[in-house]
């Protein structure tokens, strides 16, 4: 047999044995967004402990397995395995119910979270304690227990960009009208990188992933959250992620927004939906 006809033969074998299929080279994501946890004031950001409790359990009986986002990222790099059914259960703001409410249940049933903190809600927080008050933030040291408990990863959800910019011309990452774009990016970077040194500074924790807040985001802030070395950002966008071992996946990742009252396995029937209609 002619040498080359021989180098073809096995380099189709290869290909044929080694190549991974499209469903090896793809993994569904679904990201749940949680933000506090309480039987007071339930409603769209607010879910009962019973809730949380129910669609944790649902989720296990179902073959779900809650995996955190350094997993996900070391998975898109060719690295550790993913569950056949992961899902990450992502809690936004860093509100004291993560500590009171949230941690307990996840010792329990042994299952990791992604936590977004406000860098500047848990300085106001640790300065001033207000635990009774509607929405109190953990403050430092319930942050460094969150850390500690190996079942909290601590992502980054800005320094102070919970709030109305300009007197009231945008909101998160917005750039505002007539904002020059090296002018938005000195503006976001400062906040993000504060929020970063924080979050570092108080937990040992090194945030990968920036959550945007009120999940206003664009191209300009994507390209800027790269430059900073970010490898990930989640959005408020309602959908099922498809992960592939492109690292630009991992930007604009969709959730699904857990509210008071709604039916989760109709919220995950519903964002599966969203992958035909592409």
């Amino acid at each position: 047999m002619p040498r080359r006809i021989l180098i073809l033969l096995l380099s189709a074998f290869s290909l044929l044995f080694s190549s991974p299929s499209p469903e090896e080279a793809s993994v569904l994501l679904p990201i749940l967004m949680y933000h506090d946890v309480s039987h007071a004031n339930p409603g769209k950001d607010v879910v009962t402990p019973e809730e949380l409790r129910s669609d944790l359990l649902w989720l296990r009986e179902q073959g779900y397995q809650p995996v955190t986002m350094a997993l996900v990222i070391a998975w898109v790099d060719g690295g550790a395995p993913l569950p056949p059914r992961p899902v990450v259960l992502s809690f936004d703001d860093g509100y004291t119910s993560a500590c009171d409410r949230v941690l307990p249940l996840l010792r329990e049933l042994e299952m990791p979270m992604v936590l977004s903190v406000i860098a500047g809600s848990a300085d106001e927080f640790s300065a001033y304690p207000q635990g009774k008050v509607r929405y109190a933030h953990a403050a430092w040291p319930q942050l460094r227990e969150l850390a500690g408990s190996g079942l909290a990863e601590l992502q980054n959800h800005s320094y102070d960009l919970h709030r109305s910019l300009g007197g009231g011309r945008g909101w998160g990452c917005d750039r505002l009208p007539g904002e020059s774009r090296g002018a938005y990016e000195e503006r976001l970077a400062a906040d993000v990188l504060l929020a970063q040194e924080r979050i570092w500074a108080e937990t040992g924790q090194k945030p990968a992933v920036f959550t945007y807040p009120y999940g206003r985001y664009g191209e300009e802030s994507e390209e800027l959250l790269r430059e900073l070395g970010f490898r990930a950002t989640l959005t408020c966008d309602f959908g099922v992620n498809r992960l592939s071992r492109d690292p630009d996946c991992l930007f604009g990742l969709k959730r699904i927004c857990r509210s008071h009252g709604a039916d989760l396995p109709a919220l995950l029937e519903e964002a599966n939906a969203t992958l035909k209609r592409r």
